[in-house]
């Protein structure tokens, strides 16, 4: 047995030695730890030299989020913030003062709005690095942000038969995820679609990637096959696809989207999430695939229940979740399957397979077309 003092010694060397791997600038290592929970920085790829950094993801079902930094000379491209939070914080700070980044010489570039891509894009702001976001991006952030839109998102909960005090539970958990660069007073600078970001060497051109938000946008470096493509496409789940306003058809969207980038040529995809595993392409078409058997789903339980509401068809769309035990699924998972579902109801719509009628209180009924 090892005696009290003798476990003491430990920890401390334990400690100690944590601090070793994590302080200082890294040199020819390629991994190196955050902290003692696991999450890590790791060199994954080296022309351009592209590291990956680990932080936490709270409040959904998937673990983490990816933070990206490019290095180039002097010059440093960082993709995507991470959630906020004491924990991320430290670790990201902790990620860039390993790497040697000068925030002076420091570009950020925010794939999508959501705040697990952007959330701490005004610590990095005032420690001095640049902020970037598409145009589409920042609409996305201005039209989100606002207390009239999550409003629209409950009213349209409503229609589709959520109650009103469910609307209004689920449409605040996904209110409080949305970030807005004018509103918390980031100074950045907008690009348009095409426009290219610099690292030193390399131009990384800003491409358009609508679905998963409407003003998603990826960065491109054909030359190398290499994309940062922010939740265009994940390997861990599907990505969501909601209702958000800035389209009638999100979900059509969506798979413009992946079609376009399984034509691109992408061998190295950095996603928001997770990391690639296997071919780009064959992803990006298996989720095409993924959509439409759901697509297919609700257009059986259209034709198996007609004049049903949206919000009676959700079971219907092959969801894994706890149905029996609705009211204790936590509220932001809640929006995703309901929002998600009502994405594929307004597809089924848009292609004419289906119509949309509201009954005399005023909640859509769907039909055969």
């Amino acid at each position: 047995m090892t005696s009290a003092a003798g476990q003491g010694g430990q920890t401390a060397m334990a400690a100690e030695s944590r601090e070793e791997r994590i302080s200082g600038v890294v040199s020819d290592a390629r991994a190196f730890a955050l902290d003692s929970d696991g999450f890590a920085c790791a060199r994954v790829f080296d022309e351009p030299e592209v590291w990956r950094v680990e932080l936490l993801m709270s409040q959904t079902f998937l673990p983490s989020v990816n933070v990206f930094v490019v290095r180039d000379g002097a010059e440093t491209l960082i993709v995507d913030t991470g959630t906020p939070d004491d924990y991320n914080d430290t670790r990201l700070m902790r990620a860039l003062v390993r790497l040697g980044v000068d925030p002076a010489h420091a570009t950020l570039f925010c794939t999508h709005a959501h705040i697990d891509h952007s959330g701490q894009a005004r610590e990095l702001a005032e420690a001095g690095v640049r902020v970037t976001l598409s145009r589409a991006t920042l609409a996305d952030m201005r039209r989100f942000s606002t207390p009239t839109y999550c409003d629209y998102m409950a009213e349209r909960l409503v229609g589709e038969g959520v109650g009103a005090a469910e609307a209004e539970e689920m449409a605040n958990s996904i209110w409080a995820h949305v970030t807005d660069f004018e509103r918390d007073e980031v100074p950045c600078r907008v690009l348009a679609a095409g426009d290219v970001v610099r690292c030193g060497r390399w131009e990384f051109k800003t491409v358009p990637v609508p679905g998963h938000m409407p003003g998603q946008t990826a960065l491109w470096l054909p030359e190398r096959g290499l994309a940062f493509t922010g939740d265009v496409v994940l390997y861990a789940c599907s990505t969501c696809i909601c209702f958000w306003g800035g389209s009638d058809d999100a979900l059509g969207d969506q798979l413009s989207t992946l079609r376009r980038v399984a034509d691109m040529g992408v061998e190295h995809a950095f996603l928001g999430h997770g990391v690639q595993e296997g071919v780009l392409a064959e992803r990006c078409l298996g989720n095409v695939a993924h959509h439409e058997r759901r697509s297919e789903r609700a257009l059986a339980a259209v034709g198996e229940r007609p004049g049903s509401t949206g919000r009676e068809l959700v079971p219907s769309l092959g969801w894994h979740a706890p149905f029996e035990t609705w009211e204790k699924v936590p509220a932001l998972t809640r929006w995703f399957l309901v929002s998600e579902s009502v994405a594929h109801l307004d597809h089924l719509v848009c292609c004419g397979r289906i119509r949309r009628e509201k009954d005399d209180a005023g909640v859509n009924r769907y039909w055969l077309a």
